[in-house]
């Protein structure tokens, strides 16, 4: 069923001005999908940042409900979402990434999820409105279960499930759909299917893939983009995963946006470290403002932050593209594009100053920012110092790779060094995945060339 409201992305659109259409268009003269396309043309879209890590912050359980707080603790969900908006948010998600009758089982709340879905949109709606400012309201929709224990019914249970969803959250107003998280292909399919028989929205689709840049099912970003683009959604996108860099290179994978077809990026802050009981990301809100170009360069229209982002990371973010918006000065955001390779702009001019470096970690003790961009020239350096009056030596430590692939690992270490780190070590880490020991991972040329950066 159609929707026939006026949604806020009549109201963005009428507010912000689009060339070539008049502001004072009648509502209907444009479609809901084509007002979002617009949309994205104009200027990228910011979405808010994670819900989760702000409950858990502010004192909910770790084993808690998540998607019950809409109606045991609105007050609670309505905070936060305003903070987003107040931060710069063009989007905020609703509260109902889990809200599905099988996720809701494990809690006995399964006969709830019409009411939930309902109540989640509206209470994203009343948080804009009592904020005095325009927003989209995002329906989120997550798998129905998570990725190690993710039920696999059969499709018209599937569908009818998403459906229940998809119903409950356009009953509650949302202005469109973001489904997320998604590691099985043929499931986020059947929910998009059942999207778009439901209305006329507009539809993200994201995916998450880890660090061998493949979905748990197998699925690469290749072939997710050609399956959704297929599927008819407005915007192809990666989510969540170990961070910034991983989920750019998938994106980059996805190919690059259409006019029909947007890209969306909306990582972690970060994998999790277990600080005295509570979880911390490493990624700050610092640098995911200095992010914001490179997501851009890689052909995303749509930024935004998934686990451990908060507030403050959408205001850094929104500070950079409101920056980039300000340099170029006329209707379109033209991101800036990643850097050359330095190696071979380097050789031809002979500078030995390096301009971007991109560790695919923040360094530990950093707070969760990245290094800055190097703009001087890099002191030669050897290991032991050749001079009595050398600095001290720069050791950094980097966690083994999570697969069998090692490459990345590699260029890390060569990137540290010419960032002017002596030598790398490569940590002994109880959580990696792929049980091997370092020796027997890498090559002897390559462990040297990580044990030691100098010396490559």
């Amino acid at each position: 069923m159609p929707s026939t409201r006026t949604s806020s992305l009549a109201g963005l659109f009428a507010t912000t001005g689009v060339k070539g259409y008049p502001e004072q268009a009648s509502p209907g003269t444009l479609t809901e999908i084509e007002r979002f396309r617009i949309r994205l043309r104009r200027r990228p879209l910011l979405l808010d940042g994670a819900m989760g890590t702000l409950l858990y912050s502010r004192g909910v359980p770790q084993r808690a409900c998540l998607d019950e707080l809409v109606i045991t603790k609105p007050d609670l969900v309505s905070t936060i979402h305003r903070e987003y908006i107040e931060a710069g948010a063009d989007a905020i998600e609703t509260n109902t990434f889990g809200s599905n009758r099988f996720r809701l089982a494990e809690y006995g709340l399964q006969k709830l999820a019409g009411r939930l879905n309902r109540r989640g949109a509206q209470l994203a709606r009343e948080a804009r409105e009592s904020s005095g400012k325009e927003a989209l309201i995002a329906g989120s929709i997550g798998p129905l279960g998570p990725a190690a224990r993710q039920p696999r019914p059969h499709p018209g249970i599937a569908g009818a499930a998403f459906r229940e969803q998809i119903e409950g959250l356009l009953e509650g107003g949302v202005d469109l759909f973001v489904f997320e998280t998604f590691d099985r292909l043929e499931l986020l399919l059947s929910a998009i299917e059942e999207a778009r028989r439901a209305c006329d929205l507009p539809v993200i689709a994201q995916m998450t893939f880890g660090e061998d840049l493949t979905a748990n099912d197998g699925t690469t970003p290749e072939a997710a983009a050609r399956a959704l683009v297929m599927a008819g959604v407005d915007a192809v996108g990666v989510n969540c995963g170990s961070g910034p860099l991983v989920c750019m290179e998938a994106l980059a994978r996805t190919g690059p946006p259409t006019a029909t077809v947007g890209r969306s990026i909306v990582p972690n802050a970060g994998l999790p470290q277990r600080v005295e009981g509570a979880f911390v990301y490493a990624a700050g809100p610092e640098y995911f403002g200095e992010m914001v170009p490179h997501m851009l360069a890689a052909g995303a229209r749509i930024v935004g932050g998934c686990c451990g982002t908060t507030p403050e990371h959408t205001k850094a973010m929104r500070a950079a593209i409101d920056a980039l918006a300000d340099e170029t000065r006329g209707d379109r955001i033209v991101a800036a594009q990643p850097p050359a390779d330095s190696d071979a702009s380097d050789a031809a001019s002979g500078s030995t100053t390096r301009k971007w470096i991109s560790p695919r970690r923040p360094l530990r003790g950093h707070r969760g920012s990245r290094p800055r961009s190097v703009t001087t020239p890099l002191p030669q350096r050897g290991w032991p110092a050749s001079s009595p009056t050398a600095s001290f030596v720069i050791l950094v430590e980097i966690d083994p790779p999570r697969s069998i692939r090692i490459d990345r690992t590699i260029e890390a270490a060569r990137l540290l060094k010419e960032a002017g780190v002596d030598a790398v070590n490569v940590s002994d880490s109880a959580t990696g995945r792929v049980r091997m020991g370092r020796w027997r991972s890498l090559s002897a040329s390559s462990s040297a060339s990580i044990l030691n950066a100098s010396s490559t």
